[in-house]
């Protein structure tokens, strides 16, 4: 089903038709639309190269260009301090020293945050949407698997933490939380934000507190790849970091949830990014800063907002998130159905024959 969903006709329709037809035909615009850039991509091979200037990003934010929340954030909390109202960065302060464990703890997710109508637009731009393949029982905890990073991850930010794509009509009872680097929380006023939206830290007691809440009903979700997948993400291609990535499996199993695999085809599409092919000097220095900052610095380019030859701003291409069936039933489970089977087996038969 993967593949077939990956195939070229089905990744460019019928969603681009949702496009104003200048985009999809190239028509219009100094710099062209989706159709004039892709055709031209292929044309050389590749994704073309970002001019002098290009941003880079961390692993993981959801803005579309210039200053992030994060950072807009933080100056306002030190820009405070030299102002008459000095007080409210002191007492947030102490806010955020009693309140400092919440991020590990399930957050404070808002509904009323998440069904803000500026989402639907966000959706709306790409457009982002969600496939649901198979049910989530809400009496279960589970484990998301999502693939791949991307550059910002939109489709991942917009499925699981809004509602703008009827997550909660979609899944009923379930209660998604997508999980993030701890440094994003600790960020004044930005932190709130984040929580609100269902985001929570990546730390292993976060995940365990949310998979062992009582009553199930709960979707803990993991960028598998992270930061350093972030760096294969270009147009048409999905390089997937897989290996030595199992911790998630275990955790699942640890704690009784089940795997749900999901795939965002489209993620990659969103932006160019410069040659960084692994050996080249660019891909060396930028492993040296991820493994010494848990960042990853991918250096790419998309639009601008009235042109599609350079900018900081994501293509608009359509993002289609695919929830597979869930895998496994967890530890707990596994063992009783092993000890069941051991039963049926042992039933006529003599005790030697199952040692």
């Amino acid at each position: 089903m993967l593949s077939a969903l990956n195939a070229p006709g089905c990744r460019r329709h019928p969603w681009l038709l949702l496009l104003p037809k200048e985009e999809r035909e190239g028509g219009g615009g100094s710099g062209g639309g989706v159709g004039q850039r892709q055709s031209q991509q292929r044309a050389g091979g590749g994704s073309s190269m970002p001019r002098a200037g290009c941003k880079s990003a961390g692993s993981w934010s959801k803005g579309t260009g210039g200053p992030e929340p994060g950072q807009i954030s933080l100056v306002v909390f030190i820009g405070l301090l030299f102002t008459r109202f000095w007080f409210f960065s002191i007492l947030y302060s102490i806010w955020w020293y009693l309140d400092q464990d919440k991020p590990r703890q399930g957050g404070r997710c808002s509904k009323a945050l998440q069904s803000w109508v500026m989402w639907k637009h966000m959706r709306d731009y790409f457009p982002i949407s969600l496939v649901k393949t198979a049910e989530l029982d809400p009496s279960r905890n589970y484990l998301a698997g999502f693939h791949p990073q991307g550059i910002m991850a939109p489709g991942a930010f917009v499925n699981l933490c809004t509602e703008s794509t009827g997550f909660s009509s979609l899944f009923p009872g379930i209660r998604p939380h997508l999980i993030m680097l701890p440094f994003w929380f600790r960020v004044p006023f930005f932190r709130e934000y984040l929580m609100m939206g269902g985001l929570v830290t990546s730390d292993k007691e976060s995940i365990a507190h949310i998979l062992n809440r009582k009553g199930g009903g709960n979707l803990a979700a993991i960028i598998i790849g992270g930061a350093q997948e972030a760096l294969n993400a270009r147009p048409g291609a999905y390089t997937l970091l897989l290996r030595n990535r199992k911790g998630f499996i275990k955790l699942a199993l640890l704690h009784g949830a089940a795997l749900v695999p999901m795939f965002s085809f489209g993620e990659n599409d969103l932006f160019d990014q410069v040659e960084n092919s692994p050996g080249s000097w660019l891909r060396w220095i930028q492993d040296k800063l991820q493994k010494t900052t848990s960042f990853s610095f991918p250096l790419f380019h998309g639009r601008g907002i009235f042109q599609y030859s350079f900018g900081f701003i994501p293509y608009r291409q359509p993002i289609t998130t695919v929830e597979l069936f869930p895998r496994g039933e967890g530890r707990g489970a596994v063992f009783t159905a092993r000890q069941n089977q051991r039963k049926e087996v042992s039933q006529g038969l003599p005790d030697s024959s199952l040692e």
